[in-house]
């Protein structure tokens, strides 16, 4: 296993290696007083969801992080906040922008339907015997 098996995006896109020391020095940037640091991490690694080559909108990730805040909501007595669609979108905007273009933008590649297939199994735990 490389040391960056785990530096992985939603759909298991890797994130190369250069990016890594600038991605980690972001998220490590001085947190607002509002949110608790768990909830502006758990922002931040939504947000890192944006830099895919399927170019997903900032609100499609707003949607999908609230979608887990629910569902996280229903299991635990205490709930992580919402931020601000307005408020998400700032901290996406804030990702280095280099990171960013070359995620959505500099390496477009055909999807094989294997990995398709085998990022699915792994997720749901399905084994093909």
């Amino acid at each position: 296993m490389t040391q960056n098996d785990d530096a992985r995006l939603l759909v298991g896109d890797r994130i190369p290696e250069r990016f890594l020391p600038e991605l980690r020095l972001w998220a490590r940037r001085k947190r607002g007083y509002y949110f608790t640091r768990n909830e502006i991490d758990l922002f931040r690694i939504a947000a890192v969801a944006y830099a895919d080559a399927a170019r997903p909108s900032v609100g499609q990730i707003y949607r999908l992080l609230c979608a887990l805040v629910d569902e996280d909501a229903e299991r635990n007595s205490l709930p992580v906040r919402k931020p601000s669609l307005t408020t998400f979108r700032r901290i996406v905007k804030s990702m280095p922008d280099e990171f960013v273009r070359y995620m959505r933008f500099g390496r477009l590649r055909r999807v094989h339907t294997f990995e398709f297939v085998s990022a699915a199994t792994q997720a749901l735990e399905i084994n093909f015997n």
